[in-house]
């Protein structure tokens, strides 16, 4: 087994280890999802203290230890500041740190969902897309990367692209009213399941182009919400929790 590991990462979480040290939860290009010590790295003159930060993306040199690597040198590539400037910028790229860290198994290669999120991370940093449909299209994307791809093209029973549609979670896909299942089903608006199937399409780039009504981002995400409850019961997030407070203080000026 190679003691040494040099790859390129990016630190999904951050979070103080005793007086000196941090534990880190790293994405890396190679071998996915690893958990890495940076030893010193709370001190101010630590060289490691700059690239251990969320919205980091840099050069890794790993040491393998029995039950985690530590960090031995790292280079800085990318630090994203813009994102660190933006609060809600801040909130929605630490969700999608939070729900990439949740999601992947540690030591499973997963090179696409490391550019998914790199670039997505990059989006929010140049402020172009609109941030809710950027984290509607990551969720999306991340989900149909990890298996589990919904069917939006049409009636999954016949075919009908007519509408009005119905999802089902427990079948992935959606139905026509003629065709829809019992059980647990609820309305989804034709415009909006073309838009979550054109996002799911398109490159993180591309986000940037498109427009919707804030009814369209409203019922977007309540499917999500269900999508990724029902497929991968992960919920409580930090990051849009924390997006929610910013929503409410707004509110209340």
């Amino acid at each position: 087994m190679v003691k040494m590991l040099k790859t390129r990462a990016l630190v999904l979480r951050s979070r103080p280890l005793g007086e000196r040290d941090r534990l880190l939860s790293l994405l890396t290009l190679e071998q996915g999802k690893l958990s890495a010590v940076a030893p010193g790295a709370r001190k101010i003159k630590s060289k490691l203290a700059a690239g251990v930060d969320y919205f980091t993306c840099g050069s890794f040199l790993l040491y393998r230890g029995r039950s985690l690597f530590t960090v031995s040198q790292l280079e800085v590539e990318t630090s994203f500041r813009n994102i660190r400037e933006n609060i809600r910028a801040y909130a929605y790229g630490m969700f999608f740190a939070e729900l990439t860290d949740k999601l992947l198994q540690e030591g499973e290669p997963a090179p696409e969902i490391f550019h998914l999120l790199f670039n997505c991370w990059s989006s929010l940093d140049e402020n172009k897309a609109d941030q809710e449909l950027l984290a509607r299209f990551f969720e999306l994307k991340i989900l149909s990367l990890l298996g589990y791809h919904p069917h939006l093209k049409g009636c999954l029973y016949c075919g009908s692209t007519a509408g009005p549609f119905f999802w089902s979670n427990s079948s992935g896909g959606i139905f026509c009213e003629k065709c829809r299942p019992g059980g647990a089903v609820f309305p989804f608006a034709k415009g909006t399941c073309s838009l979550a199937d054109s996002l799911l399409g398109m490159a993180p780039e591309k986000v940037a182009n498109v427009r919707a009504s804030a009814i369209q981002k409203k019922e977007l995400k309540d499917f999500n919400h269900h999508f990724l409850q029902y497929w991968v019961d992960v919920t409580s997030f930090q990051g849009l929790s924390f997006l929610e407070k910013i929503v409410n203080v707004e509110k209340d000026k």
